[in-house]
């Protein structure tokens, strides 16, 4: 069952990317919502949780576990077996007749002898013990399908995170973008009143150093958003729609 429901997961991620990939190729963070251009957030975790090799690894860790659990339980049949033997050719042999008080003579004979049998040798820690290896075995596998879900927990807190971060990213870059066009507006309509004097060099120098604060910090928030909007793609395993003035 939980192999069906990472494949649906798979299957609607892949679809939702696709449809999104053909209706938008490029979105403009400056005017466009960004949750409209991204998978739901549902989708990313499911996809982020797929492509985890941390959560591959400890898959194959509880597979490991349970093999072992397997081997336990068969490890009753290392103390049965078959034996055989088989014997052919001519032998000789220096007996001594007891009853006639004679001396040694020689025999000799020509045999074909074989033996088959089966044999169990149970040690007694193996019967009382038995379980107990079973039962620890066991709680490895536990002890592995808890890792799995914690390391999934982690994963999942990751996505929520970064997807927040990056919706707040966006919010902080509008922003900035707003400052930046206000200063640009301030400077030009500076320059015109600099240029019939109606104010001082003092004050179009005033004005310049907030316009150069404003590109500052808008190039700052363009890089942390960009850098928000590739680590998620980094931890969901897929590619978003590219950006307006960042690709």
């Amino acid at each position: 069952m939980r192999y069906i429901l990472l494949i649906f997961s798979i299957l609607t991620i892949t679809t939702t990317s696709l449809a999104q990939r053909n209706s938008q190729q490029y979105f403009d963070p400056l005017s466009d919502d960004i949750t409209q251009y991204i998978p739901p957030l549902s989708a990313l975790v499911d996809s982020a949780v797929a492509n985890a090799p941390s959560v591959q690894f400890e898959n194959l860790k509880t597979d490991f576990y349970r093999y072992n659990v397997k081997t336990a339980k068969r490890d009753i049949y290392e103390h049965l077996g078959f034996n055989g033997e088989i014997n052919n050719g001519r032998f000789y042999f220096n007996d001594y007749n007891q009853l006639q008080d004679a001396d040694f003579y020689r025999s000799e004979s020509r045999r074909f002898n074989y033996l088959v049998g089966v044999y169990l040798k149970l040690p007694l820690s193996s019967i009382i013990d038995r379980r107990n290896r079973i039962n620890k075995e066991k709680k490895w596998v536990e002890i592995s399908m808890a890792r799995q879900r914690e390391v999934e927990k982690q994963i999942r807190r990751e996505v929520i995170r970064l997807y927040n971060d990056l919706i707040e990213s966006q919010r902080i870059l509008k922003i900035s973008n707003d400052y930046l066009q206000w200063t640009y507006a301030q400077m030009k309509m500076a320059e015109n009143q600099f240029v019939n004097g109606q104010i001082s060099v003092a004050e179009i120098t005033r004005l310049k150093e907030f316009q150069r604060r404003g590109q500052t910090e808008f190039e700052k928030q363009r890089a942390s958003f960009k850098s928000a909007y590739d680590q998620l793609q980094a931890l969901v395993g897929m590619k978003f729609n590219k950006i307006k003035g960042l690709d």
